[in-house]
């Protein structure tokens, strides 16, 4: 099981937010269909958004709780690559929704087992924290993917 500080997880979970955003534009640079490309645009947007707002939580969060030595569960889906080839250009909205809610499945699963396993009350708020944001954002997409694909 690999080891690392709270602080690098967040880091990892920032950078996975970039990575995201930035295959969202790839999709889009591809994608053929006004409405879809729409959904696209706005997740570029939401992924950015959600990359600074890691930024400030670290910066706000001045804690030992950082700090501590984590010792991972399981391997989480912060590290798994994204991969723009395996998607056609004609996606339609649906399958751009069902990639976002999976891609924020997998954080929420991954925030959880980090919460479950921490070792200090002030490392299982961190991750608590963050599991409640990522909820918040996964209904969101949800919410927005539905009012685009009735438009």
């Amino acid at each position: 099981m690999p080891y690392g500080q709270a602080k690098e997880i967040v880091d990892a979970a920032q950078e996975f937010h970039k990575r995201a955003s930035a295959f969202y534009q790839q999709l889009a640079d591809k994608a053929e269909g006004a409405r879809v490309k729409m959904l696209l645009d706005y997740l570029v947007r939401h992924e950015a958004h959600l990359d600074q707002a890691l930024g400030d939580f670290k910066d706000e969060i001045k804690s030992k709780a950082l700090n501590a030595w984590y010792q991972y569960a399981q391997e989480q889906c912060l590290m798994q690559p994204f991969d723009v080839n395996q998607y056609p250009k004609n996606m339609t909205v649906k399958e751009v929704m069902e990639i976002g809610l999976d891609i924020d499945s997998c954080l929420v699963a991954s925030y959880k087992g980090m919460a479950e396993t921490a070792t200090t009350p002030e490392c299982r708020e961190i991750f608590q924290s963050l599991l409640l944001m990522e909820k918040q954002q996964k209904h969101k997409l949800a919410r927005i993917a539905l009012e685009i694909d009735e438009m």
